[in-house]
């Protein structure tokens, strides 16, 4: 047999190999929810993304002195309009006060994450993709007790849309659930313990990272909308009471 045809008929055996493999997605929502995609060794972050590295080059002593001058000049053309700015910018300070970081997400907003993220995995692959673990371990509190009340509500919601997803179309094939949540009224904090883990073959895999993609950029689109939304209402019921 020829050397070349061994050497296509060895990387096609080797190709085959890797779409047989089974691929984790490991849904993590502790301080921040991320996603992994675990293959062997191997582990790449998904979500969220990572910021780009940055180039030494760049940072050399005579590019940052050049940097200097450069900040120098715009800094001094900058304070002529700084006075301009300053009362727009207090105005637009006053809508968001109290509002979140966008990157900040709340307890709520984590499982609701957790949930887009899980619907957007099950929707491509129902059939296929099997929940090898599951621990949800959710601390309600706010330090006031009707407000725990009511975010105790929210969330036990969203986790019970999430629970029945999981239930009603994954292939479960680890223990029973691990799930604990309740309301803190003691507590001044909420947190999240929150550990999904899926797998599949790694050829279905490949047509689920745009899905998952699309449903993150959707949600958090989402949130900073509704958080606009919210802030701008209460802007302006602040100044109808006026």
């Amino acid at each position: 047999m020829p050397i070349p045809l061994i050497v296509l008929l060895a990387i096609l055996l080797f190709l085959l190999l890797l779409l047989t493999l089974r691929v984790r997605f490991v849904l993590v929502c502790r301080e921040a929810v991320v996603l992994k995609l675990r293959i062997l060794c191997f582990s790449i972050t998904l979500f969220p993304k990572r910021s780009k590295r940055r180039d030494p080059k760049k940072y050399t002593p005579a590019k940052i002195r050049k940097r200097k001058r450069r900040a120098t000049r715009k800094a001094k053309k900058k304070a002529k309009r700084a006075a301009k700015k300053a009362a727009k910018q207090a105005k637009k300070n006053n809508v968001t006060k109290g509002a979140h970081k966008a990157d900040t997400l709340s307890l709520h907003e984590k499982i609701v994450l957790v949930r887009a993220l899980t619907a957007a995995l099950i929707r491509k692959t129902s059939k296929h993709l099997h929940l090898t673990a599951a621990r949800l371990h959710i601390r309600v509190a706010t330090g006031d007790a009707a407000t725990t009340a009511i975010l105790y509500g929210a969330v036990s919601a969203s986790l019970a849309y999430l629970l029945a997803a999981l239930d009603r179309t994954v292939n479960l094939k680890s223990k029973p659930h691990d799930i604990s949540v309740f309301a803190d009224y003691l507590r001044e904090k909420s947190s999240a313990d929150v550990k999904l883990v899926f797998s599949m073959r790694s050829i279905g895999a490949l047509s689920l990272l745009f899905s998952v993609m699309l449903a993150f950029v959707k949600q958090k689109h989402a949130i900073r909308a509704a958080r606009r939304k919210d802030a701008k209402n209460k802007q302006r019921e602040k100044n109808d009471t006026i």
